[in-house]
């Protein structure tokens, strides 16, 4: 049997409780939890017949379809290891993960088997390919067609000669996008996942607490135990000092192992909607949490983002919850609202983490279209998923500056001290623990950085940087491998990106570092300009004063059509700095001409 924390074991008991529930639904295609532990029993017996063994790592290169979940609890069932890959990266950057993961095999879909093909000579380790699509079975290269192979097993849970995967397994292994070099592969068992996940949402409660106060009490009625919230004594407990710290040790005590009692009680109507790539950790948390409590995952047709599709199923399936990649996804659907304006009275959460949601799209979301839903902003990269959150509501009147809670094991601290930074100061995000994450595979120094003693207590290091503020609150400044020292003192570059983001007709900035003599570096703007729009250096530069201090703002910008993002529409620092110096050079050249 496998460990009461992992998913595997939640979907197996899920098809016992909840058999035919929909789990995954995508255009007309419907899956059940019966269905799904079916589907993973064969693609398990599948890949043992191609030869994968337990702790063994196996790529997945697809993009969102039900054959990704299939593959990941196919994988799980043998208790072998998942690779989610971003298939969009070059040939280096694919040869790098696979390689660097060990992956013994690979499942893809047909339009990235050229690829693959071309660099398979390249990747000794990788013993078969199992292909999405048309693509005929060649048994002689090892080429599988996946549905095919996969509807030849028997629907049975596979018979292994090793023990099932446990709660201290490594389940997945999922690689970071790159940013400042070739990409690392963060190894995680689940129940340091969930504890990660749970401790990050407890910074929402004091919010949380304080919206149920403020809500009008006929729209609390509506809710599960709404009547008792809405009475004059509900309304005390909610106010009360000591109701926050009562809540939040209440829910660290709530075992993080499977219980049948959530499934059962949501079953049906637990509805989320996958808008991010599931070879991301946001879309990948929600395909594989909502199955975990017996909720509906629902999947876009279109293999690229579009907000009217997203739309639709969100009305036509009273979803609940949506997970987004900040204005990479939410800023297009509330430009198609503000067009098309449409009631979603079942939306109830939206989530965002990955990159930077506006102030404006906040605010426009919330205020014009969903006065009853909850925003959640999320720190948390692969690394920290859920780190610290922070809630809106319709009720907030201030949007343009997401703060963060801190909690006694969600701090700001010194990294070279351990000890927490005093307001106005800037630290490094920390979270102490005692369930830690498996770390980076192969990298024992990057691991080291990740996962530190300090005055005895363990602390998973963030690498983000922020500043505490009277309150108790932080402020997210930026990486600390991106800061920059000009003349001493330090800037981070997503405050000054917060600042410039604020000009009419500017679609995207980046805050990159160029060399001076005087200063050691110069703060520098790249930025691309919105179609149609004219700006100058000095409109920008100036655009500045007052706004931030005077050593923070921007002493040249760069203007560029083709502005460096990383896969998930981030600013990518490295290609920054790279287009940065490249203009520096030109101009270098064109001076010494004249």
């Amino acid at each position: 049997m496998a460990g009461k924390h992992t998913s595997v074991y939640a979907l197996e008991q899920n098809a016992q409780v909840i058999p035919g529930t929909a789990v995954l639904v995508q255009g007309a295609r419907v899956c059940t939890y019966r269905d799904l532990d079916e589907r993973a029993n064969q693609v398990g017996r599948a890949l043992l017949k191609l030869g994968v063994k337990r702790a063994e790592r196996f790529t997945i290169a697809l993009t969102n379809c039900f054959e990704f979940v299939e593959s990941t609890y196919g994988a799980w069932k043998l208790a072998a290891i998942t690779v989610p890959l971003n298939y969009r990266f070059m040939d280096d950057e694919l040869v790098n993960v696979i390689e660097n993961s060990d992956s013994v095999g690979v499942v893809l879909e047909d339009e990235f088997l050229e690829t693959f093909l071309r660099i398979r000579t390249r990747l000794p380790k990788v013993r078969f390919l199992l292909v999405v699509g048309e693509t005929p079975s060649n048994p002689s290269e090892r080429i599988y067609n996946y549905d095919e192979f996969v509807s030849e097993q028997d629907t049975s849970k596979p018979v292994l000669a090793w023990a099932e995967q446990t709660d201290s397994d490594v389940g997945y292994n999922i690689y970071t996008g790159g940013t400042t070099g070739m990409p690392k592969g963060i190894s995680y068992n689940e129940r340091a996942l969930l504890e990660t996940i749970r401790e990050g949402a407890l910074g929402g409660i004091n919010k949380i607490l304080k919206t149920a106060t403020e809500t009008d009490t006929e729209k609390l009625k509506e809710l599960p135990g709404g009547a008792v919230l809405a009475s004059g004594f509900g309304q005390t407990v909610l106010k009360a000092s000591w109701t926050s710290k009562v809540l939040t040790a209440l829910v660290r005590r709530i075992p993080l192992s499977y219980t049948s009692l959530l499934p059962k009680r949501l079953s049906g109507n637990a509805r989320g909607l996958v808008v991010s790539p599931m070879m991301h950790s946001v879309g990948w948390g929600v395909s594989h949490a909502l199955p975990r409590v017996g909720g509906t995952v629902y999947i876009l047709e279109d293999k690229s983002f579009n907000a009217k599709e997203a739309i639709r199923l969100l009305k036509q399936n009273n979803i609940a919850f949506i997970a987004a990649i900040g204005d990479a996804t939410l800023k297009p659907i509330l430009a198609e609202l503000d067009e098309n304006p449409v009631k979603l009275p079942y939306l109830k959460t939206i989530g965002a983490v990955g990159m930077p949601t506006s102030p404006e799209v906040k605010e426009g979301l919330l205020k014009r279209h969903l006065p009853h839903a909850m925003f959640v902003d999320c720190i948390g990269g692969s690394e920290l998923t859920g780190m610290a959150v922070t809630v809106y509501t319709a009720k907030d009147t201030q949007f343009d500056k997401a703060t963060f809670p801190t909690t006694d094991i969600v701090q700001i601290i010194n990294p070279e001290t351990g000890l927490s930074v005093m307001p106005g100061e800037v630290g490094e995000l920390a979270r102490k623990t005692n369930i830690l994450p498996n770390g980076y595979y192969k990298d024992p120094e990057k691991t080291k950085k990740l996962i530190r003693e300090i005055n005895g207590d363990t602390w998973i290091m963030s690498g983000d940087l922020a500043r505490l503020d009277e309150q108790g609150n932080f402020h997210f400044v930026g990486r600390g491998s991106e800061c920059i020292n000009t003349g001493g003192e330090k800037v981070y570059p997503e405050e000054v990106e917060n600042i410039v983001k604020l000009i009419d007709g500017i679609k995207m900035v980046g805050i990159t570092a160029t060399p001076d003599k005087k200063y050691g570096e110069l703060v520098t703007a790249v930025v691309e300009l919105e179609p149609g729009i004219e700006l100058s250096d000095e409109d920008v530069i100036n655009f500045t004063k007052g706004k931030i201090s005077g050593y923070k703002r921007p002493r040249k910008v760069i203007f560029t059509e083709e502005f460096p993002r990383t896969l998930i529409g981030k600013p990518h620092y490295k290609a920054l700095r790279d287009l940065a110096m490249q203009e520096l050079t030109k101009e270098e050249h064109q001076a010494e001409a004249s």
